[in-house]
């Protein structure tokens, strides 16, 4: 249908949303035609299904589509709601308050406010699923984890970002309760993880495996089939077997490192967790293997809200498969924030004004600048805030030269993470 650019300046979110317009719009998808459900559009884009969620309730919200209590999703007949209908008229009202309550809610986020914060706020704010509060952890006298706070949406994908040392592993071994923290709380749905009291079934993959001696795929089957009786689903692991192509009967301790990444994936998605913890399994796996291994991901996120955290020191690995990012450093977060907000809220531009204008105005100080150098006669900035509004205010100055370049996901990590610093 159409494919997502991840070296786009423009929002995953976005994107659908104007691919599905320009469709419906020239009359590729037809008036009333029937579109692909949340889970399989996600599972062909290869993204986050809480971001394809999003754009589908974007485009209702702009009277491209509609939905019956959002299980099957189709092109409106007609653009905007239709008049003389009392149910027409009361879904067009409810469709213009969702409208003005998203664009309030899209300005107080632009302005630095949490979504946590502002879902309390209106009275519709959850519990986070993963939850960690106030989290200190030592080895020794080196402390792995300093007042660490990290929330984790059920049926989200959240990527954890740091440099080697940085926390990340220890995070991830005391949300699988294999450490006791020192100080603060790590709660699963509420309960707290290390005894496993909350009764979740957590899929633990760290990023050195280690595997019983002599342990085959056929014996760690037996042995994971009989630990997860309730949950083990044996198609599954059959059917990862043979997509992968790992042997049955070689001793796993003895195969390579990728080759291990992927039996521990398939043991834990075969035990069809309710929390899977990646600690950089995607990382340096080949790119097939890897789009296949998000497939299975995306499918249970989106088909039974399995909650995920991923952990990575590469962000192009989490580029559009996650729907939240936190930066760990020393170990305490440094960002945590919505991808799709955080790529739509940092620009990077380039603008070129005459040496007589420069020489008596600075024409820069209302923008919130994360960075700046010159570049021969030009300027090179990377500013935080919106697109339009940044635009408005060069625009007035009447710039020689003012051009969007494109950014990576990592240039932004970097420049957000050394503004944060800087603050």
């Amino acid at each position: 249908m159409f494919q997502i650019d991840l070296k786009s300046r423009k929002a995953v979110y976005d994107q659908i949303v104007d691919n599905f317009k320009r469709l419906v719009d020239t009359g590729v998808l037809p008036r009333g035609e029937q579109l692909p459900n949340v889970k399989d559009m996600s599972m062909s884009l290869t993204v986050n299904p809480n971001t394809v969620m999003k754009a589908y309730l974007e485009l209702e919200n702009q009277g491209y589509f509609y939905t019956e209590e959002g299980q099957e999703w189709s092109v409106t007949e007609s653009k905007g709601a239709t008049e003389g209908d009392d149910d027409d008229v009361t879904h067009g009202e409810v469709t213009a308050l969702y409208g003005r309550l998203h664009a309030n809610m899209q300005e107080l986020i632009a302005r630095g406010e949490s979504r946590e914060a502002i879902g309390h706020l209106i009275g519709m704010g959850e519990q986070a699923y993963l939850q960690v509060q106030d989290l200190s952890k030592h080895f020794d006298e080196v402390a792995a984890l300093d007042g660490l706070n990290l929330n984790i949406r059920k049926g989200s994908i959240y990527g954890l970002v740091g440099v080697n040392g940085s926390g990340k592993t220890t995070t991830l071994r005391l949300l699988a309760g294999v450490y006791q923290p020192d100080s603060g709380t790590v709660k699963v749905d509420g309960m707290p993880a290390y005894g496993n009291s909350h009764g979740k079934v957590v899929g633990y993959i760290p990023e050195d495996s280690y595997y019983l001696p002599g342990y085959t795929m056929n014996m760690l089957r037996k042995f994971f089939s009989s630990k997860y009786k309730q949950t083990w689903n044996d198609e599954r692991y059959q059917e990862l077997m043979e997509l992968f192509k790992l042997s049955e009967t070689q001793v796993v301790s003895t195969f390579s490192k990728g080759m291990q990444k992927q039996a521990g994936f398939i043991l834990a998605i075969s035990t069809t967790p309710d929390v899977l913890l990646l600690d950089e399994t995607i990382d340096g796996l080949d790119p097939i293997i890897r789009k296949q291994a998000l497939r299975y991901i995306i499918d249970d996120v989106g088909g039974r809200d399995m909650t995920v955290l991923i952990t990575s020191h590469n962000m192009r690995e989490l580029d559009g498969v996650c729907d939240t990012i936190g930066i760990i450093k020393n170990g305490r977060m440094l960002i945590e924030r919505d991808l799709d907000d955080l790529r739509a809220n940092v620009h990077k531009i380039q603008v070129a004004f005459t040496a007589n204008f420069l020489a008596t105005n600075f024409p820069y100080d209302a923008l919130d600048v994360l960075h700046m150098e010159e570049l021969g006669s030009t300027d090179l900035l990377v500013v935080r805030g919106k697109e339009e509004e940044i635009s408005k205010h060069i625009h007035q100055f009447n710039p020689l030269v003012h051009d969007h370049l494109p950014m990576t996901l990592e240039e932004i990590f970097v420049y957000e993470t050394e503004g944060e610093s800087n603050d």
